[in-house]
């Protein structure tokens, strides 16, 4: 094989997933079973489904890429002490709903995650989007996220992810 046969052979399978670094956590993943791109956390329970990218959102992204974008973005708000998801109303898209995720440098601001597409409910887009993190696997066997997420509604509609995360990323928050 030639250098060139081998640069294209390599365009062909590269993914920018790839260039994961060890200590990332967040990576995207088309799920087999559902055919959605989901970003995946890889924490103290090992790799579990988080947000699935299954929404129309603004941009004309694809999924895969919004996915990777979601991904890179919920890496560094966890550096940053992310510790919930929201969704809001954004000036600069007055037709479109936000879901972001507050972070303790960000205080009361709610940092943007994604821009959804007009006409599409930010609370219905948040609970489609986190259905993995509320999945029988991930919820039912932590008795913590279930009472710390028992008061979400459209009244309330605020994810706390403190209970989902790796023991290193809670005590980055203290």
């Amino acid at each position: 094989m030639d250098i060139v046969g081998f640069g294209i052979d390599l365009a062909q399978v590269w993914s920018p997933s790839l260039l994961i670094k060890k200590t990332d956590r967040f990576s995207c993943e088309l799920q087999d079973n559902t055919k959605v791109w989901t970003v995946m956390y890889d924490g103290d329970q090992g790799k579990k489904p988080w947000l699935g990218i299954v929404k129309k959102m603004g941009g004309g992204w694809t999924t895969a890429r919004r996915c990777e974008e979601v991904e890179r973005r919920l890496e560094y708000l966890r550096k940053h002490g992310l510790y919930t998801l929201e969704y809001r109303k954004d000036p600069n898209t007055p037709l479109q709903e936000v879901i972001c995720a507050k972070t303790l440098k960000s205080g009361n601001n709610c940092p943007l995650l994604l821009t959804l597409d007009q006409g599409v409910d930010g609370y219905q887009a948040l609970v489609d989007m986190t259905n993995a993190l509320f999945s029988d696997e991930t919820f039912e066997q932590n008795s913590e996220a279930r009472l710390a997420n028992s008061n979400f509604s459209r009244e309330l509609p605020v994810v706390y992810l403190e209970p989902f995360l790796a023991k290193e990323d809670r005590l980055a928050r203290n």
